[in-house]
């Protein structure tokens, strides 16, 4: 077993032994750095593929229309990349087209393997560890989030390319969450935030948040309250019921009548009886402000998951 999986798990059970209150291994990418590969351009070994807005997949770039670029990582697998193109076409097939235009023309997605991990990526090669060992101090303190991870050793992040870790897009016995959490839905959020979103949709998150906060709607000291991307991303995640985590991180965000929270309209109900500011946003990016509609997504692709029948 390669000495980068172990780190990655042993990281997952020392968050979760010492119950901090943070996802243990993912993060919004605090740099926003402004690197990026324009789309329509490759990165030597990796693969690609493009997603329109209608769902339909190519492995070419078409400059005529607006597509979001998924890239794998030279040792992703295809079965990666059509997965996680299948959670993004349910995550999107359904929202403003000005907010799937914006995010695909000014980001993209990567999913990478445990092995490479995530500084495989151009855009996150700055938080490489280097001969930091587990130090977070002075010429180190690139490598490590806020609040102490390093950054090599998490599951995703959020910026101009929401990067997620393979083997949570597949849920192989090496997903660090267990199956009980889509990384990508969260982490591509903190990138529709970022970079779809106009500014009075992101002025009523601010909002939205704030009164959540002050109001002691969600459990204060969860991850998912730590801030207003958090408490977005979070919450994107049980509006699609794909959040199994523990309470300490969705404040209760997942928890319908003491419970987890079962099926997707479950938790957009308790979203909308709860936190209504919160819900009436997520209902107008996702569905266009048409919340009946569920998006069918899971934490696990499906038993018997055929590739090609995406795009």
């Amino acid at each position: 077993m390669p000495n980068t999986l172990t780190i990655i798990l042993a990281t997952h059970v020392l968050y979760i032994s010492g119950s901090v209150s943070a996802a243990a291994l993912i993060d919004h990418d605090p740099s926003h750095n402004s690197f990026r590969v324009r789309s329509g351009e490759q990165l030597p070994g990796f693969k690609y593929i493009y997603l329109a807005e209608d769902g339909h997949i190519s492995s070419t770039f078409n400059h005529s229309i607006v597509q979001l670029e998924i890239a794998g990582s030279p040792l992703c697998s295809e079965l990666a990349l059509r997965v996680a193109a299948d959670d993004l076409i349910k995550m999107t097939q359904h929202m403003p087209r000005h907010i799937f235009e914006n995010v695909a023309s000014k980001s993209t997605v990567g999913i990478f393997s445990a092995q490479e991990k995530i500084i495989v990526f151009p855009e996150y090669a700055h938080f490489a560890n280097g001969d930091c060992g587990s130090s977070c101090l002075g010429p180190c303190s690139h490598t490590c989030s806020s609040d102490g991870r390093k950054y090599e050793t998490i599951a995703g992040l959020g910026g101009k390319r929401a990067a997620i870790l393979e083997d949570n897009v597949l849920c192989t016995s090496r997903d660090p969450y267990y199956h009980y959490l889509s990384v990508l839905v969260h982490e591509f959020t903190h990138t529709i935030h970022a970079y779809g979103l106009e500014p009075a949709t992101r002025h009523n998150i601010t909002v939205a948040y704030h009164h959540a906060l002050q109001s002691h709607i969600w459990a204060t000291g969860s991850y998912a309250m730590s801030n207003e991307r958090e408490y977005l991303a979070v919450a994107t995640t049980v509006f699609f019921g794909v959040n199994r985590n523990g309470s300490q991180n969705s404040g209760g965000m997942n928890t319908c009548g003491g419970a987890l929270c079962h099926t997707e309209q479950d938790g957009r109900r308790h979203l909308q009886e709860k936190d209504t500011m919160l819900f009436d946003i997520l209902s107008y990016v996702f569905t266009d402000n048409n919340a009946d509609v569920t998006s069918q997504l899971t934490t696990c692709p499906a038993v018997g998951f055929d590739p090609s029948i995406v795009g």
